[in-house]
């Protein structure tokens, strides 16, 4: 165990189990998931691999173009399958010294209260236990392939998470 959460989370070789959209050397993209519990449905966490502690200011280039063509391949898979109007993307890394940001879905319907940062309180949000996500994950994986063509080669975990 290290100091950082993320760091433990990339170490853990269970961590992707069924909750993984994409993983390459620089990011892992996965739906977030609480386990024993409802979770909600299109809340996506972009994490850069590598450990960071000054946040967005310390990204590379590289890092940073793949992070932001990440964020519209998520957030189009998003509305094409939840069939979302909207998404909402942030990244503070205060709290968690480590570079992650996340794409949220808005689905219609939202009351004022709820919107931007208090989007996933929204206590008539749609919902899913961990084989709903996996189902959702699915969905949206094979989502972010269609639209990327299927000439780009996928990263070796995902090709490997995605035989089922």
């Amino acid at each position: 165990m290290t100091a950082c959460t993320f760091c433990d989370l990339l170490t853990d070789p269970e961590r992707g189990s069924g909750r993984v959209l994409y993983e390459d050397d620089l990011l892992w993209v996965a739906h977030e998931l609480e386990e024993g519990g409802a979770s909600y449905r299109g809340a996506v966490m972009l994490l850069l691999k590598r450990h960071t502690e000054s946040g967005l200011a310390e990204i590379t280039d590289e890092e940073g173009a793949r992070m932001g063509r990440l964020v519209a391949q998520v957030s189009r898979a998003l509305r094409a399958v939840l069939g979302v109007p909207w998404t909402y993307t942030y990244c503070f890394t205060e709290g968690f010294r480590h570079v992650h940001q996340f794409v949220i879905a808005r689905y219609p319907g939202v009351p004022a209260r709820y919107v931007r940062l208090g989007i996933q309180r929204w206590p008539k949000a749609p919902r899913g236990n961990r084989p709903e996500v996996e189902r959702l994950v699915r969905a949206l994986r094979n989502s972010m392939r269609a639209a990327t063509g299927s000439g780009r080669r996928k990263p070796r975990s995902v090709r490997a998470a995605n035989d089922d």
